[in-house]
């Protein structure tokens, strides 16, 4: 009996260091994979951390990129698809969760590359910019001679109707005298209107140096105390054309002017009997209104 309770007493120890063993080994084991799920779970954070890095620059690239593009989009149009093409690749390498560092290489190249090109943008907006200026400098500088040649061509049609005004003929001393004919060519006169035979109206054109010189005519228009104009008949004969009136005259001559003063007489031959009251005279050529005077019959 005693032989057979130390030999049980031997299996026990051994059974017991079998299972010491085997807790060992499971509590090693264990420890280990442990240690390899939190290696594990920390290189996946890691790597989140990373492609999210990863994702964040790629689109502050782009955003950076699209800000630009949103203003200057016409000049960009033949280089975005270079852009767009670099940009797809990369999100789909960080959607494969690709090499770190290839996604590095090809996100610094993507930036590189949209750089340049805003700061070609920048190039020619600051170009833009000064091109603007000028453009606003060379308008105000065009308005300034719109305004010049304005005040210049106001100038000039001023002084032109100065010197139109200026070289106007111009007639004084306008003088009527009404006479009747007695024998021998002896002229009496008269302010009897149913004496008056005649009206003989003379005047004096002063000198001027800027009148065209050389013929003109002059027309002479008595109009009776009831506005009629005294005429040979109402044929267009008896009519002139003055500043694009129609005018009826009574007596017209000529003149030869030189520029100097000189004097003129024009005769109105009574056709019929003068009645009593104001007669107008005024004085004309083609071109000018030479002046005005009257007489009264009674």
């Amino acid at each position: 009996m005693p032989q057979k309770s130390g030999k049980n007493e031997n299996i026990y120890r051994i059974t017991i260091a079998v299972l010491g063993v085997l807790v060992l080994l499971l509590a090693i084991l264990w420890y280990t994979g442990r240690q390899s799920l939190k290696e594990v779970t920390h290189e996946r954070e890691v790597a989140m951390i990373l492609t999210e890095e990863l994702q964040l620059e790629l689109d502050s690239v782009l955003d950076e990129y699209y800000t630009v593009k949103l203003e200057y989009d016409s000049i960009l149009v033949d280089k975005d698809s270079i852009i767009q093409a670099n940009a797809r690749e990369i999100q789909s390498l960080i959607a494969r969760q690709a090499d770190y560092y290839r996604i590095r290489r090809q996100l610094n190249l993507l930036r590189e590359v949209t750089q340049n090109y805003v700061k070609e943008i920048d190039s020619l907006y600051t170009e833009n910019k000064v091109l603007k200026a000028e453009n606003i400098q060379m308008r105000e500088e065009i308005l300034q001679v719109q305004r010049r040649t304005t005040e210049l061509t106001q100038n000039k049609a001023e002084l032109e109707t100065k010197v139109e005004v200026a070289s106007e003929l111009r007639a004084y001393q306008i003088d009527a005298f009404p006479f009747r004919l007695r024998g021998r060519g002896r002229e009496d006169e008269t302010d009897r209107a149913g004496r008056v035979e005649q009206v003989r109206v003379c005047f004096l054109i002063g000198e001027n140096p800027i009148t065209p010189a050389g013929e003109h005519n002059v027309y002479m228009r008595i109009a009776d105390p009831y506005g009629q104009i005294l005429r040979g008949s109402d044929d267009i004969a008896y009519s002139f054309v003055h500043q694009e009136d129609t005018l009826q005259y009574s007596v017209k001559g000529t003149i030869d002017y030189q520029n100097r003063q000189m004097n003129k007489c024009l005769t109105w031959q009574r056709i019929a009997e003068f009645e009593p009251g104001v007669y107008d005279i005024s004085l004309y050529t083609d071109e000018y209104r030479l002046g005005d005077s009257a007489f009264e019959l009674r």
